[in-house]
């Protein structure tokens, strides 16, 4: 199908959303408040959602393989959670101090990943990785902060470095190459007693997809360590691979995990977890000894309930039976790429991918490749009752059924019929 077409049907389908999106944009810029899910030649509305599934202003129903950016781990309108708010909301929900769900949620996160000795609670992913960056310079007396170029930890200045064509920023954050271990140790070794931390994620997940290499991890871990440096990782998306996160998954120690995401169960909320000697910095008794963490919000009621009652119920099972999931949309897709002629590369760890349309693995933090065939499949799923993340990012959650995959799968081998030559 021409691209012409392909957006001719798009327009046809959403005139709902065309209308509200112009509207919007005399109130917010281009009409969106987060750059994240914004696609030519407009993106989609929605109304509502309900477990794997999503529909919008027009009445459209979309198999949902993004769950807002992979912050809804057991999908739209979780029933144990929606029950829960729906009971503690009558009794309000941010108050000064500790409440008895904030400890409680506290304590899960503790139980579950095994270097989580104490835990402090923020209102976002960013957040948390703003306070991660904090405690790692307070605690080792140093500045510089060590980052992949590409990896996204938040919009927050001094992790944006290597993102949006930004490069290090002087006396704040340096980068290195993801998956090359020399790259990280040569960044140590040329700022040797001045690097506070090295921060990585598992899997580089914005723009392209990308698993680390197996080994590379944990031997960057250790060469943070032989520098005196401490270890961070940032598992707001991939708490998902493993009971205990990605720490367990890969066999990791990180001296400072933070996470968000899914960990809110739909509520806004990050949380960052250490041992006790770091965390404690934050002790409010040590007065102005101590490191200043605020918050009006930090752990309310509502996000500490939703919380708990997600983490409670991601369990092996369910982690397990996303990722045979996504095993099998991966092989259907590429299946039937080979027999229209299209050129596609599956990324993928778990219960995550990434679609490229290429023929040879791209590299992490580069540029998406055949942006244009990339747009045309993204609008061609919308039109087939699909909706992805920006630029192929695909995501399982556990509340996708088989019949809820199936469709998905026929809504996106339509979609490759369609951009095929």
């Amino acid at each position: 199908m021409a691209s012409n077409s392909i957006e001719e049907t798009y327009r046809a389908r959403t005139p709902g959303s065309a209308e509200l999106l112009a509207r919007a944009r005399h109130s917010m810029p281009g009409g969106l408040t987060r750059n994240f899910g914004y696609f030519p030649p407009y993106p989609v509305i929605h109304q509502r959602g309900e477990g794997p599934y999503l529909w919008d202003v027009d009445g459209n129903r979309y198999v949902d393989l993004n769950y807002n950016g992979l912050s809804l781990i057991h999908g739209h309108a979780f029933p144990p959670v929606t029950e829960a708010l729906a009971r503690v909301a009558p009794q309000g929900w941010a108050w000064l101090g500790t409440s008895r769900p904030q400890i409680e949620f506290a304590e899960t996160l503790i139980g579950r990943i095994k270097t989580f000795e104490r835990v402090l609670f923020t209102n976002s992913g960013t957040e948390a990785g703003m306070l991660a960056v904090k405690l790692a310079r307070a605690f080792t007396h140093r500045q510089l902060i060590l980052k992949a170029r590409g990896g996204y930890h938040g919009t927050y200045s001094d992790l944006e470095a290597g993102l949006h064509g930004q490069g290090e920023i002087p006396g704040h954050t340096l980068l290195a190459e993801f998956n090359e271990i020399d790259s990280i140790e040569r960044a140590l070794e040329r700022h040797k007693g001045q690097i506070a931390a090295v921060m990585l994620e598992p899997v580089m997940y914005t723009g392209v997809v990308m698993p680390a290499l197996p080994g590379f991890l944990k031997r960057a871990q250790e060469a943070a360590h032989r520098h005196g440096a401490l270890f961070i990782l940032d598992d707001c998306l991939m708490f998902r691979l493993a009971l205990g996160g990605s720490a367990e998954k890969f066999a990791l120690a990180p001296d400072i995990t933070f996470l968000g995401k899914f960990m809110g169960g739909g509520m806004p909320a990050g949380a960052v977890g250490a041992r006790a000697e770091i965390m404690d910095m934050a002790d409010p008794a040590r007065g102005s000894e101590g490191l200043y963490h605020g918050g009006s919000f930090n752990g309310n009621v509502l996000a500490s309930v939703a919380g708990r009652l997600t983490v409670e119920h991601l369990t092996k099972d369910s982690i397990d039976r996303m990722d045979a999931q996504a095993d099998r949309l991966k092989a259907a897709l590429e299946a039937k790429a080979r027999s229209v002629g299209v050129p596609l590369y599956v990324l993928n760890e778990g219960s995550v991918m990434g679609l490229y349309f290429t023929t040879t693995k791209p590299r992490p933090g580069s540029e998406l490749p055949n942006p244009d065939l990339v747009d045309r499949f993204h609008l061609a799923c919308l039109n087939n009752g699909v909706q992805m993340g920006p630029g192929g990012m695909v995501s399982m959650a556990t509340a996708i059924t088989d019949k809820a995959l199936e469709e998905a799968r026929e809504g996106m081998s339509a979609a490759l019929d369609e951009i095929a030559p």
